[in-house]
């Protein structure tokens, strides 16, 4: 945004005479005054002729808002979730192509961390200081944006849809950070509610990443539990970076469980239902967390070992292709997405850019990162074109989705049934 200066020149026409003495005096009355409304910030805001901020917005000029993100995209198994960083990236070239956002078009930084903190830390800040990003969208990780949050908050950055489920990313409130996803507590309520009413009586095994994911899963789960006659018979804990859960999933069935949910990524999740199905012959009811809704996990597990597994989900799968919203977005990774196939992952990424634009719509023209937040917090029952359920904001509410469906796995895909199942928190 450029700073607008008056250099409009001033007539001596017509001027009555003052002494020398007089001006002087009268020239140094005005500087300390300005110097005084300055230093109180008691000024309002210039603003330019077209209705933009004259002053100088971070990443924001008339024609460019700059945006940012830290996402795994290579040395990493969790590389195979670029593909939700490319359809964010598709989505933004789709909306500059129809003239940007209030005449502003998108410039997308995609920082490479590697699913690594310390390299998380290295290009955040080389985003804030040096790219001068207006915010940062949809970072990647529990573990790698624990590395970062803090630093946006102190900074003042929106930290806009972190692709990433902690509580903590939205409780307590921070004024510029939103989560992007269901949070694992809400998770946990979703999937106990289930056992509970499908499984009365049964004795329950729980296989928990051994971090933040799965103690806030357990703790979500809990609540589901309290006062129900479910008993947690065995806990295992496993590793994020050890991918094979065959010792706990043999562990899990000589403690007798009678149903088991596995609050953990794809790999491990697959692991031990391939080592439930195959190897211990085990035909054991299986719930899994939200994160293995995803072509991925199906693949890692087998279609016919997966069959039947139940989860949690809040938008249409890509093969839905009779859903307007997933012919639009396969349309639109055809054109923009450099290659990369439409799946579930490029749909999420599609999601959070959809939110994202409406955020920025919103703010209007007149855009800082104080009017982008405001904005935000206003959304109430919104759909994105994939959504299933709607996406609700307020001052003291910044997670997006709170309302859910069950989906099973059904001939090697994922299937949603049921009615939805809410725990908003904000009233549209």
């Amino acid at each position: 945004m450029k700073l607008l200066h008056s250099s409009s020149p001033t007539t001596c026409a017509a001027r009555p005479r003052t002494s020398l003495r007089w001006r002087w005096l009268l020239a140094g009355a005005v500087i300390i005054a300005a110097l005084l409304l300055s230093a109180c910030g008691g000024g309002k805001e210039e603003t330019a002729g077209n209705g933009s901020p004259a002053k100088n917005v971070p990443g924001v000029t008339d024609t460019e808002i700059k945006l940012g993100t830290h996402f795994a995209l290579s040395q990493t198994p969790a590389a195979a979730y670029a593909p939700i960083i490319f359809g964010m990236r598709a989505y933004f070239d789709y909306i500059n192509d129809q003239g940007g956002v209030n005449g502003r078009k998108i410039t997308f930084i995609i920082g490479d961390d590697h699913y690594n903190p310390p390299d998380s830390v290295e290009v955040v800040r080389k985003l804030v200081e040096q790219d001068n990003v207006f915010a940062i969208v949809g970072g990647l990780g529990e573990a790698c944006h624990s590395a970062v949050y803090k630093y946006l908050e102190d900074r003042g950055v929106p930290d806009l849809f972190i692709t990433a489920g902690l509580l903590k990313w939205s409780e307590p409130v921070a004024k510029t950070r939103f989560a992007g996803s269901v949070d694992f507590v809400t998770e946990g309520r979703m999937l106990g509610k289930y056992v509970v009413e499908n499984y009365p009586g049964k004795k329950l095994g729980l296989l928990l990443q051994n971090d933040e994911m799965g103690s806030d899963s357990e703790k979500g789960l809990n609540m589901a539990l309290e006062g129900s006659d479910i008993q947690i018979v065995a806990k295992e804990h496993y590793e994020a970076i050890n991918f094979d859960a065959t010792a706990q999933t043999q562990r899990l069935r000589n403690a007798g469980a009678e149903v088991i949910m596995a609050f953990a990524i794809p790999p491990q999740a697959a692991s031990l239902v391939k080592t439930a199905r195959e190897t211990l012959s085990w035909d054991v009811p299986i719930l899994v967390s939200g994160i293995d809704v995803s072509e991925i996990f199906i693949d890692l597990a087998g279609a016919v070992n997966a069959e039947g597994i139940v989860s949690i989900v809040m938008g249409h799968q890509i093969y839905e292709t009779d859903q307007p919203g997933i012919q639009k977005h396969i349309e639109i990774m055809q054109k923009y997405g450099g290659g990369t196939a439409p799946s579930n992952f490029t749909l999420y990424g599609n999601a959070m850019g959809e939110l994202t634009v409406e955020g920025l719509k919103r703010a209007g023209r007149d855009l800082t990162r104080e009017s982008l937040v405001d904005a935000i917090e206003s959304i109430r029952g919104w759909y994105c074109s994939g959504c299933v359920v709607p996406v609700s904001f307020s001052p003291t509410d910044h997670r997006p989705l709170e309302i859910e469906m069950y989906n099973r796995v059904e001939d090697g895909k994922w299937v949603a049934f049921g009615d939805l199942v809410s725990f908003e928190s904000t009233p549209e």
